[in-house]
């Protein structure tokens, strides 16, 4: 029986999502742990260098001085310039002479280069080479020595060098949309000198010049992402052994047909609107768009940073065991047995720390609330608006329709 093979996703030219077989791409040596643009980033470490990254969407990181090796400088990206350090590991010997104790001591005016390791060789490997070569021969010591030089370069060079096929004769770097700040692996694509003079007096298109750019794909974690994702949504779903776990709000709450029974529809329609929101976790949200569904399906559903996604959440009233206030009350509204009339009660987004501020006292449930309602909702279009250039702009204008109810 043939094995299914396993699919990755990527974005095609046009930033279609698309899907190419995993073992066709090629796996990411010594990956870091460093804030993802989208699931579709990569980063890939420079040729040449100990401590430079490089991603698919001209972002450069280096740990060159860190004393954390897992944590990251951040260069400037767009249309800029870099100075980086590469650097040669080579291998060295000395003769070595025996001493009257028996040690060996080496000559080290005597020095000889053996050969150059590989670029990007670890120094474990290094390491362990070197003793290798150094168990099998007693009369030279051998060692590593390390040659370091500066390079002027750009975002767009290493990008090229890392995820472009490179062509005879053809050197220069053309961005396709003519942004020269955006180095996005696919928005460039190498040049002859000549036909890089022409498009830049504008004399053709690089459509025009109808020649071929092959792009190089590195394993990316967009699928796993997707899954992590759908699985989250089927425990809400109470359709895992851990649903115990989840809350009463989602009692009831079930996943379309066409995503339980094709999972690879809800990754397709996941990777194609996912997007990030600076450090912030995405939520996939059914409420927005559904208006309080209980289904999560492709017209119901939209991703949403968590802390939109809480916000919404936060508008409308969830209901505890028992008869209750809590329950029984509109949102936010408390009642105070001392004076025997109504208040509202709410923290401001990001002020949590100045605690619940309270409302004015009134008669009746309905007046708390109508005060609480009113600013409730300025709080949360003031929330919203700092979110505008982050977010998808219908789903900005989607979160500007938000009424907070009662009940």
């Amino acid at each position: 029986m043939e094995t299914e093979k396993k699919i990755q996703y990527i974005l095609d030219e046009n930033g279609e999502l698309c899907e190419m077989l995993k073992e066709d791409a090629v796996p990411v040596e010594r990956p870091i742990k460093y804030k993802l643009k989208n699931a579709f980033e990569v980063f890939v470490q420079v040729k040449l260098t100990d401590n430079y990254w490089i991603s698919n969407y001209g972002r450069c990181v280096n740990n060159i001085n860190r004393k954390d090796k897992n944590t990251f400088y951040e260069h400037k990206d767009g249309k800029c310039h870099y100075t980086i350090f590469e650097v040669e590991k080579v291998v060295v010997s000395y003769p070595t002479k025996k001493q009257k104790n028996g040690t060996r001591k080496p000559d080290k005016t005597k020095e000889r280069e053996e050969f150059a390791f590989k670029p990007n060789t670890s120094d474990d490997e290094c390491r362990v080479a070197i003793e290798k070569m150094q168990n099998s021969d007693e009369k030279r010591m051998y060692d590593m020595k390390i040659n370091k030089y500066k390079r002027d370069t750009s975002p767009e060079e290493l990008v090229a060098e890392t995820f472009l096929v490179k062509y005879s004769n053809r050197n220069r770097i053309w961005h396709k949309d003519g942004n020269e700040s955006n180095n996005w692996y696919k928005n460039l694509l190498y040049v002859s000198a000549k036909d890089y003079e022409n498009l830049k007096a504008g004399k053709v298109t690089w459509q025009e010049l109808d020649i071929e750019q092959m792009y190089i794909e590195y394993k990316n974690k967009a699928s796993y992402e997707a899954y992590l994702a759908y699985r989250s949504m089927k425990m809400r779903c109470g359709d895992t052994k851990e649903n115990d776990n989840i809350g009463k709000c989602y009692n009831e709450v079930v996943m379309c047909q066409e995503w339980l029974d094709n999972p690879k529809a809800f990754i397709e329609w996941y990777l194609s609107h996912y997007y990030e929101v600076d450090d912030e976790s995405m939520a996939v949200d059914k409420d927005l768009f559904g208006k309080d569904t209980k289904v999560y399906s492709p017209e119901n559903c939209c991703i949403l940073p968590q802390g939109l996604n809480t916000l919404l959440t936060n508008c409308k009233k969830h209901y505890f065991e028992g008869q209750n206030q809590e329950n029984t009350l509109p949102l936010g509204v408390r009642h105070s047995n001392e004076s025997k009339k109504y208040f509202g009660e709410i923290f401001l987004t990001g002020e949590r720390e100045r605690g619940r501020i309270k409302l004015s006292e009134w008669d009746t449930p309905e007046e708390a609330f109508a005060e609480y309602k009113i600013i409730k909702e300025a709080d949360f279009i003031l929330t919203v608006a700092k979110y505008k250039d982050k977010i998808p702009e219908y789903i900005y204008k989607e979160l500007l329709k938000v009424e907070v109810k009662p009940y």
